[in-house]
């Protein structure tokens, strides 16, 4: 091609461009001339109130992110935090553009302020996660200052949340001091047991009694699992097996059948009980026909009047206040007999002792006890049965511990040598006087103190 074309089709090039500039540029102009008419003021506002009540999907993800920042442990790996930080910030730009466009509207305000406390969890459990606070406290920051709230209640609010945020950080770091341990913990050893429905921890502890060593496990089915980053559940760990002085031991994992860890159980202890729960009942169908007899005295004032006790001289005294203060409502050897709808209308807990040896082997399966079982064996001695465990609903989230925000965010380092132990088990005393020569030894033997979870 000659100079000249190629002249030629540079002037066609930069003429579509200024031409293609000016068509944007009429349509930028005409839509805010229609945008300045009454239809199209109205228009924006109704556009404004619908798109309002998206933010309610982000105040929703708030709040579950707060829940899951207490429950649960946040691992973002190595190689995926540019991924995870890439879509938190495509997330911020997101809802943050809708907040700022509706920003005076009701809705969109209320969002605002309702989701400033709840970042609070959200800070103090996740501070080491920078790719996930930092998108996050830029946008707080642009639509609290851009929000449609007047400046007076604006200002009065961003000074109780400043507040208590500075007064939340002072006492979680102050409970979390004071209701740590004084004592030095090791994980020798961590893992996931063969089927994967469970994770342990061996952990050495330095205390000043010797110290001791202790088996954890908790359920690996209760984590919450996405392509970028995954949610430990905390809460559901338990110590299996605990044995002092500190010491090493070995752990082993094995598998067994359902009938043959029910022939186990049997023959070692012919009268095993389990005590099963309500919905365990109705499994089984044990709730036909149950009745149980009830002190009334025991019972709070709402679940007495519906019971029909007391609904016109009733005090406002409840059944707990009552035996405090040394008040008599009803008899205290007064009592009813309620079925099992009854008790579980009224909030009771039912309760069937069943022996092991009455429970079939479907009874078994239908109350969630699999076919194989996993077994913890330490020095040879079984420890812990995935079987009790799914009988007593151990790991069930009922059975979840409230106190789950105590724990750690971060999982200690494994370090498998642990604690170098050693036992001093003679000590020699000696005593010189001018005639004789007197050598005292004392030996002393500490008895390790043993639990296991059979």
């Amino acid at each position: 091609m000659s100079t000249k074309a190629k002249k030629t089709a540079a002037a066609r090039g930069s003429e579509l461009i200024s031409e293609a500039e000016d068509q944007v540029r009429n349509m930028w102009e005409n839509a805010k001339e229609a945008i300045r008419t009454r239809n199209g003021r109205y228009f924006v506002v109704a556009l404004q109130f619908l798109l309002s009540f998206v933010t309610l999907f982000y105040f929703k993800g708030v709040v579950k992110l707060a829940y899951y920042s207490i429950f649960y442990r946040l691992n973002i790996p190595q190689d995926e935090r540019g991924k995870y930080c890439f879509l938190v910030t495509i997330c911020c730009i997101f809802f943050g553009s809708i907040m700022l466009f509706t920003r005076r509207q009701i809705v969109t305000r209320l969002v605002i302020m309702c989701s400033m406390p709840f970042y609070m969890p959200v800070i103090l459990f996740n501070y080491k996660h920078l790719v996930l606070l930092v998108p996050l406290a830029i946008m707080v920051v642009i639509t609290y200052l851009a929000s449609g709230t007047s400046e007076g209640p604006k200002t009065i609010l961003g000074a109780v949340f400043l507040m208590m945020y500075v007064l939340g950080t002072f006492v979680f770091m102050t409970v979390q001091s004071l209701l740590k341990p004084a004592t030095e913990e090791t994980v020798i050893e961590r893992g996931e047991t063969p089927t994967g429905a469970y994770r342990y921890s061996v952990v050495q502890v330095i205390d000043q009694a010797n110290g001791h060593t202790y088996v954890s496990i908790e359920p690996n089915t209760s984590d919450i699992e996405y392509s970028h980053s995954k949610w430990f559940a905390k809460g559901f760990s338990h110590e299996i097996y605990l044995e002092r002085p500190l010491c090493k031991f070995d752990v082993e994992w094995e598998t067994k059948t359902r009938s043959e860890i029910t022939r186990e159980l049997i023959t070692n202890n012919p009268n095993t009980v389990f005590t099963l729960d309500a919905d365990q009942m109705k499994l089984l169908g044990l709730n036909v026909g149950y009745s149980e007899d009830v002190k009334v005295s025991s019972l709070s004032r709402r679940q007495r009047h519906k019971l029909g006790f007391g609904l016109d001289d009733d005090t406002l005294i409840d059944g707990k206040l009552a035996r405090l203060l040394h008040l008599t409502l009803v008899d205290d050897d007064y009592t009813v007999t309620l079925d099992f709808d009854e008790m579980v209308e009224l909030g009771l807990s039912p309760t069937y002792d069943l022996r092991l040896s009455r429970i079939t082997d479907e009874n078994l399966a239908m109350l969630g006890v699999p076919e194989e079982n996993e077994i913890l064996l330490v020095d040879g001695k079984v420890v812990f049965r995935q079987y009790v465990a799914e009988l007593e609903r151990e790991f069930w989230p009922s059975s979840r511990s409230l106190t789950a925000f105590l724990e750690s965010n971060e999982l200690p380092e494994v370090h498998p040598e642990g604690v170098e132990i050693t036992t001093e088990e003679t000590t020699v005393t000696t005593t010189t006087t001018t005639t004789t020569t007197t050598e005292e030894t004392t030996t002393t033997t500490e008895e390790p103190v043993m639990m296991w979870y059979w």
